[in-house]
């Protein structure tokens, strides 16, 4: 039963208060709510804010009067139902009853009106009210339950033609299936199957209705009546591989996907068989031609190997002995000569390096290295070995660090090295005149000019310009440890054509024939650059505008070192400005730290002009190295006795050349020819280093290292550094795994050995059997 329970207004309108009071008196126990208004107008704005359920309305008042305010009431869509009842003391004409009637009263009463007559009217009306309230809540609610009935019969319309739909999708997918489907009770019965099964097992349907379903997969009762018997609960839905059989006895690879419900309190299952077999021959395939590409790659990995100690231990002799060869006596000619076979030596090097590069980067083979490195040296270091070659072509080359790049970073420095005398050796490669221009910024920082200011750096070298642009980077560094670097090389030379851009990173490409006859090269720098810029977390590319040159830019992601911290302990100390005596350069540097420059890259060449460069440095400092021992080992002057050591090389050549080398420093040594050989002279003699190659007859040198570090206590053992012709990361681990100290590959250079020597032996006779971390 429909109930209204809101409130029930009631709105009385006279001027004269106390005729308001009177009515009032009369209502006031029928728990109305009575609502007073002194003028029309105070009616007219209650109205505005309640429903009322009747109106009592005086007829003479000041303003607007009774029969204007009606007319107002009527005038309104919310108002116009609203019963009016005039109450009159004066108007008693007859046209005033018809004024009344005329805008809309229900009722006229004179005054003064008998009580209970007016309740009774009032009660009446708001007995209508409360009816009318009622039957509107009845026809909405009626609303309400049509519209849900509405929508209960839509989707019923809807679910009907979605189960007819599924209904006929299903019975299109079970007649054009590729798949055989049979359903089966739980005894194992078949029920139903689809037209599949004659193509796939050869039977019509008629032949496995009421069958077992063993007829189609023999091995498949057992589970069913397993799942059954135990717990009847719902087998998941997950592929299986079976072999069922055909009609005609073959058996065959499937999968097969089971699943069940319940109908009428009987389990019925459901099952799906896929022919798997040519999937089961490519698997065959795929793994007979995994096997046959680890072979070959193995093989291959063997080959690297094999061909880069063959030609590094001959290669060792050519280039060590040419190099104390230019160390003699020699006439202008025999100079010529002498350089001449050097530089091929170094070229031929070279062209190895960048093949077993190459094919460590295909292989999937080169590692990243994260060390802490401070970025100005490396650069300097670099840019260090193109000195001779930029005087020699009177070019101008400067190096632009943004200021707000930490001094310290972690990183790969050997890679980021190897990136930049690539493009470095580029520029000046194919750049006639003019200059070379590097550019190091914070890869986010857009590339704008700025006023520069000289800045001394903390390291300085003489007769190097540093420059900054602004002032030195101060305060915290960021939080975020990621700091991407964008470096460009940009060169005035003979810049890139158009249609030779696509060229440029691909393996063993040059701009032309002609550029190989010209410059020399494998045309893999490029392409090995590329590759490290890619696993350093960044991209390279180039910006060209021929003929005045061309831009190579990339970037890489390194970490932050947080300013204000101590440099690391482990980092190498640079050596100071007065340790190198360097000869006065021709606008050959000028180190520049500053924030403008631009993108780019330049051509795919060789690895030839670095070697030259490196070779000019190495003159230079080698002329400056001591003859005898350095003071530095032992940390004093006072040592009672030389460092013994032990070279174990079975190559006579490499003997001799590693014995020369080492007097060279100012060194003595003891010769091994095998690793036998060694392990007994280890045994007989402390030795403080042995420098130890692999591949070695009798015993090699990994048995002859284990063999030492199990026969010696570690406060005992000797320094073992491998010294061989295997370059690859993985002959390195395989030294280091062995329990050598440290790895230098041939062919060994008078400052690779002397680094060696000074690094172990400056620790003194007491740091032998310490391995420094790798």
């Amino acid at each position: 039963m429909i109930s209204y329970d809101g409130p029930i207004n009631i709105l009385l309108v006279d001027d004269h208060p106390e005729n308001l009071l009177a009515i009032e008196a009369v209502l006031g126990d029928l728990n109305y709510n009575l609502v007073k208004c002194l003028s029309g107008e105070e009616a007219l704005r209650a109205l505005l804010k309640d429903d009322f359920a009747v109106i009592v309305l005086d007829v003479q008042m000041p303003g607007m009067d009774g029969f204007e305010t009606a007319r107002m009431i009527k005038s309104r869509d919310k108002t116009k139902e609203i019963p009016i009842i005039f109450v009159s003391a004066t108007s008693k004409e007859t046209q005033h009853l018809y004024t009344g009637y005329a805008v809309g009263a229900i009722d006229y009463m004179l005054k003064p009106f008998v009580p209970q007559i007016f309740r009774s009217k009032i009660e009446g009306f708001v007995s209508m009210y409360v009816s009318n309230k009622k039957l509107q809540l009845q026809t909405d609610l009626l609303h309400q339950k049509k519209k849900e009935l509405e929508k209960i019969n839509n989707e019923l319309l809807r679910m009907t033609y979605q189960l007819s739909k599924a209904e006929a999708m299903t019975n299109v997918v079970t007649s054009t299936s590729m798949d055989t489907m049979v359903t089966f009770d739980e005894r194992g019965t078949i029920l139903a199957v689809n037209k599949a099964l004659t193509t796939m097992f050869g039977y019509g349907e008629e032949e496995v209705i009421g069958k077992p379903v063993t007829l189609l997969i023999p091995l498949l009762e057992p589970d069913i009546s397993g799942k059954t018997a135990e717990d009847g609960s719902k087998p998941g839905i997950k592929p299986e591989e079976v072999t069922p059989r055909r009609k005609d006895g073959s058996w065959f690879f499937a999968e097969m996907k089971l699943g069940s419900t319940m109908v009428e309190g009987e389990r019925i299952y459901a099952c799906t068989i896929s022919d798997i077999s040519e999937r089961k021959q490519s698997e065959r395939e795929l793994v007979r031609a995994k096997e046959a590409a680890e072979i070959a790659a193995r093989a291959k990995t063997e080959f690297l190997a094999m061909v880069s100690h063959e030609i590094r231990t001959p290669m060792n002799g050519v280039i060590g002995m040419t190099t104390l060869l230019m160390e003699t006596a020699l006439n202008e000619e025999q100079r010529d000569y002498a350089e001449i076979i050097q530089k091929s030596g170094n070229t031929l090097l070279n062209v190895i390096n960048d093949i077993l590069d190459y094919a460590k980067i295909e292989a999937g083979k080169m590692e990243l290295e994260e060390v802490q490195f401070q970025l100005q040296s490396c650069l300097d270091e670099t840019l260090d070995m193109f000195i001779a070659k930029s005087r020699e072509r009177n070019l101008d080359i400067t190096c632009t660090i943004d200021p707000a790049i930490p001094e310290f970073v972690y990183g790969d420095a050997t890679k980021l090295r190897q990136i930049l005398i690539n493009l470095v050796g580029n520029a000046i490669k194919f750049t006639n005149e003019g200059s070379i221009q590097i550019y190091v910024r914070a890869a986010e920082q857009s590339n704008q000019g700025g006023n520069r200011q000289p800045y001394k750096a903390a390291k300085n070298k003489p007769g190097l310009d540093v420059w900054q642009t602004g002032a030195p980077a101060s305060g915290e560094e960021t939080v975020n440890p990621l700091l991407m670097l964008e470096f460009e090389v940009r060169d005035t030379g003979v810049g890139i054509p158009d249609d030779k851009l696509p060229l440029l990173f691909k393996p063993f490409s040059q701009l032309d024939s002609s550029m190989t006859r010209k410059y020399g090269g494998t045309g893999l720098g490029l392409a090995i650059c590329s590759n490290l810029v890619e696993m350093m977390g960044g991209t390279i590319r180039v910006e060209h505008n021929v003929p005045t040159g061309a831009v190579f830019m990339f970037t890489i992601a390194l970490k932050r070192f947080a300013s204000g911290k101590a440099a690391p302990s482990e980092l190498p100390a640079l050596p100071a400005p007065e340790e190198k005596a360097e000869p006065s350069r021709k606008g050959a540097f000028s180190f520049l730290a500053m924030l403008e420059g631009t993108v780019g890259e330049i051509g795919a060449a060789s690895e030839r002009e670095r070697e030259e460069a490196e070779g000019a440095m190495r003159e230079r400092d080698d002329a400056a190295l001591p003859l005898g021992p350095r003071s530095v080992i032992g940390g004093n002057d006072g040592m009672s006795t030389p460092p013994r050591i032990l070279v174990a090389e079975d190559n006579e050549v490499n003997q001799k050349l590693t014995l020369r080398l080492l007097g060279r420093l100012g060194y003595a040594a003891d010769i091994a020819e095998n690793g036998w050989q060694a392990l007994e002279m280890a045994a007989a003699e402390e030795y403080d280093l042995i420098l130890m190659d692999m591949q070695m007859p009798v015993m090699d040198g990994l048995e002859a290292t284990r063999r030492i570090g199990e026969n010696k206590e570690t406060g005992s053992r000797p320094v073992i550094v491998a010294m061989t012709a295997n370059v690859l990361p993985a002959d390195r681990q395989r030294c280091l795994d062995a329990g050598m100290t440290d790895y230098i590959s041939k062919p060994v250079r008078l400052e690779m050995l002397d680094d060696i020597l000074q690094r172990y032996l400056a620790e003194g006779i007491s740091g032998r059997g310490k391995l420094p971390a790798h």
